[in-house]
């Protein structure tokens, strides 16, 4: 008989195992946002920086470009074919965003397979950025390695407001 898996507590621990991720990779604080954090403001009328720090599954610092929605589901996706279970986590992670003004950034852990990053096609091969790690592309969406996407070392990438931020890039 197997052992019935909390998916709470395996969502939690890949909530704060990320968050971990990404305070190494930027040396800033990145946070989980607790209890119910993804209904929050869909319960209550909230405004500002409220709204912005309940928004998402991660608490991220001023100016991080990217709403983090954070899922750790044991279920492989064939990105040949069309999955409503990546539909929909994508069309959480893009109302979400939307409604903060930030760019919806999805990363998946995967069962003894690691992290997968999902973003917008059109925000990877922008103006500024040329991604030349593996990828996939699934719709409008782009799929890669989140290890892959954390290497783009551009600060103008990550954040908005570069000036205030240098000082940890360098």
């Amino acid at each position: 008989m197997t052992k019935r898996i909390n998916s709470k507590k395996k969502g939690n621990r890949a909530e704060l195992e990320l968050a971990n991720i990404l305070k190494e990779r930027f040396g800033l604080p990145f946070s989980r946002v607790g209890v119910s954090s993804g209904a929050r403001p869909k319960q209550v009328e909230l405004d500002g920086k409220a709204k912005e720090t309940f928004t998402g599954d991660l608490t991220v610092p001023d100016g991080f470009r990217f709403s983090v929605e954070c899922k750790a589901v044991n279920k492989d996706v064939d990105l040949l074919d069309q999955s409503a279970l990546l539909d929909s986590f994508l069309k959480q992670a893009a109302d979400d965003a939307a409604s903060i003004g930030k760019i919806p950034l999805l990363c998946w852990k995967r069962h003894r397979k690691g992290w997968i990053a999902v973003l917008p096609e059109r925000f990877v091969f922008g103006e500024t950025i040329v991604f030349t790690n593996y990828y996939s592309v699934y719709r409008e969406w782009v799929v890669c390695y989140l290890d892959a996407l954390l290497e783009i070392d551009q600060p103008d990438f990550w954040f908005d407001n570069i000036e205030e931020e240098k000082s940890w890039w360098q």
